[in-house]
């Protein structure tokens, strides 16, 4: 099998930090993108007693490979509640930081396909919209790709076993108290064969046709759009009376910054722009107002 990987190679004609966890999938890619300009980093977070033993066997591939490492710490006091959450907004920043400060171009991870089918899952699970079944970008505009995301773990496991790779497992992977691990352990082999390609399609198809949908959104929205820094400034705008043109509403307000988690009131808001009245709305720290034939929307900072 070759790893190519989704986006092709030129982007790795640019300096890369790769974010390795000492996984399966992490050091298939520290193995197959191991070259001059490249860079690899793990991230300790100081809550498992044998990270060490993942960081040393890291740093012995990358001094095999001549790839430079670093390893950086995240403060385990800082997990209060939350983990997940919060170790990805703590693993990101330090993974980031490392990255401009090297001058790389692009900040790699090892997510492959049945990452994006649990992804997926989880979304459609929590009512996620377009936007959502997009599920894990092969590329995003801040610099991170995935170049490992069109194969299976199946696939790595072959890759790994042609090339001698070593890889170690993360005991905290298989707490199905966190319902990804469930949904990775226990749901998804349970269903149907196929059922992984069948969910990354649907974020392959999602990936494809939000940018079409946006642009046919910017053209109908955008005509009532007046130009207004720091809000959304719409004028003689009222949502037609149509069952979906809310949901397409929000999502054209998501690719202009707006956001807020989808509740009950999001129909209360719909009626309200559906009429002439003047009114002042919030969903979340997001205020919605209405004065005449002026509808401003913008996000409260506390």
């Amino acid at each position: 099998m070759t790893l190519c990987g989704k986006i092709g190679m030129q982007p790795w004609n640019k300096p890369v930090l790769l974010a390795i966890s000492g996984g399966l999938d992490s050091m298939c890619m520290l193995h197959r993108f191991a070259r001059s300009g490249v860079f690899a980093a793990y991230v300790n977070h100081g809550i498992r007693s044998d990270a060490s033993e993942d960081s040393e066997l890291i740093k012995r591939k990358c001094e095999e490979y001549g790839v430079q490492f670093y390893e950086l710490f995240i403060d385990p006091k800082i997990f209060e509640s939350n983990f997940e959450a919060i170790a990805r907004e703590a693993r990101y920043k330090l993974l980031f930081e490392l990255k401009n400060k090297l001058g790389a171009e692009f900040l790699a991870t090892a997510h492959h396909k049945d990452d994006q089918a649990e992804t997926v899952f989880l979304r459609i699970a929590r009512g996620a919209g377009l936007k959502g079944l997009r599920g894990i970008l092969p590329q995003r505009q801040d610099g991170v790709i995935r170049p490992m995301l069109e194969f299976a773990k199946q696939d790595l496991l072959e890759y790994a076993k042609e090339n001698n790779i070593e890889w170690r497992e993360d005991s905290t992977n298989k707490n199905i108290d966190h319902f990804r691990n469930k949904v990775r352990l226990q749901i998804l082999p349970q269903m149907e064969s196929g059922t992984v390609n069948s969910l990354a399609h649907i974020a392959e198809l999602s990936q494809r046709v939000y940018p079409k949908v946006l642009k046919i959104l910017d053209s109908y929205f955008g005509s009532f759009l007046v130009p207004e820094e720091g809000a959304i400034v719409l004028r003689h705008f009222y949502l037609p009376p149509v069952q979906g043109y809310g949901d397409l509403f929000r999502l054209w307000l998501g690719s202009k910054g707006i956001t807020w988690e989808e509740t009950n009131e999001d129909a209360k808001l719909y009626e309200k722009l559906q009429k002439r009245d003047s009114f002042r709305f919030g969903l979340g720290k997001v205020r919605f107002e209405r004065k005449r034939c002026i509808i401003s929307i913008f996000r409260f900072h506390a």
